[in-house]
């Protein structure tokens, strides 16, 4: 088999609708999908997401990954957050396939009542950063909400932290709640740079962060963030969203409290899986336990179906918390050049 149109409108249908899959029609669907790419295991005992072969994410890097001819791709994603070593790509034959997934799951798990009036984006845009899938992620949200005045707070490479703290205190002044998007390093860039100035945001005021500070050395404690978030701009640490996101992948998984309430987690988008895998045997571990993160996103259906990364993480409940490279693998981020 082959990927085709027709298999590609069934994933559409099901990420445009938005609506939870069962796991027998994920599993269902997934394997079709995987089938078509020819990712099925030919020993496989089952027909479950077990018989599907994963494709490693350094084979982004090794060699071209689509199941169209390249010269079709309507956007070329690069690996370039990674510090070292040749940058991957990753090719989107469909744009708007990604636009769709990247909108249902922004919807989803950032615009959860009551919804904010205004953004303010710490990320460069896609005319800055072409092969960015970030930088088109957020894009596609700031063109998508007309009604929610943006804010761009960039000069260049450089945060305009003048800017932002203008940007801020006039939604202050106009009441309007803010959703605040960017990295977790350019965040921290902020801080560090408005010092012991503070401002209380609106009520329904959050941010949402990406990426984390792996590229710069630097150790992020998640509680300390949150704290920081509080203490300068108001924003409670329920209304401090973490997005996990990949070149290699066209969906995302949220930390959204407000949307997925109970221990913090990273929750998959309805349209991906997301399972954690012992390192050895390849099985599922059990709850509480820390494995390699896998991930089945049907939104790849041109590429490459499901993805074995090199993430270590905790399953939990309905996603995976405590990320972290794992040992020898190629670290990721340079988050602060938004190069995802």
């Amino acid at each position: 088999m082959t990927v085709d149109d027709s298999l590609a409108r069934q994933v559409r249908e099901v990420i445009e609708s938005g609506s939870p899959l069962d796991e027998d029609a994920f599993a269902a669907l997934c394997l079709a999908v995987a089938e078509a790419q020819g990712l099925l295991r030919p020993d496989a005992p089952a027909r479950g997401l077990d018989a599907i072969e994963p494709l490693p994410e350094a084979a982004f890097k090794l060699m071209t990954v689509a199941h169209f001819p390249p010269s079709e791709a309507q956007a070329v994603f690069h690996t370039s957050g990674t510090t070292r070593g040749t940058p991957g790509r990753h090719l989107v034959r469909d744009a708007s396939l990604y636009r769709v997934s990247v909108l249902r799951g922004f919807e989803r798990f950032a615009m959860y009542p009551p919804r904010p009036g205004r953004f303010v984006s710490l990320v460069p845009a896609a005319s800055e950063r072409p092969h960015s899938s970030l930088s088109s992620m957020i894009s596609y949200v700031l063109e998508t909400y007309p009604e929610v005045p943006p804010s761009r707070v960039r000069d260049g490479d450089r945060l305009d932290v003048a800017t932002i703290r203008d940007a801020l205190e006039s939604a202050v002044r106009a009441r309007e709640p803010v959703l605040l998007l960017g990295t977790t390093l350019d965040f921290l860039t902020f801080f560090e740079a408005v010092g012991s100035w503070g401002v209380r945001l609106p009520p329904g005021s959050r941010a949402m962060h990406t990426g984390g500070a792996k590229a710069s050395g630097r150790a992020v404690d998640r509680e300390d963030l949150w704290r920081t978030f509080a203490r300068v701009l108001g924003i409670p640490a329920e209304d401090v969203i973490e997005e996990y996101g990949m070149t290699e992948l066209l969906s995302q998984a949220y930390d959204s409290p407000r949307v997925s309430p109970g221990p913090r987690r990273l929750v998959p988008v309805p349209w991906m899986r997301t399972r954690v895998l012992d390192p050895l045997t390849f099985h599922e571990v059990a709850q509480g336990e820390r494995g390699l993160l896998c991930h089945y996103d049907l939104a790849n259906v041109w590429t490459a179906v499901a993805i074995l990364t090199g993430d270590l993480a905790t399953r939990v409940e309905d996603g995976f918390a405590e990320v972290e490279r794992a040992p020898g693998a190629s670290p990721r981020g340079c988050s602060h050049e938004a190069a995802r």
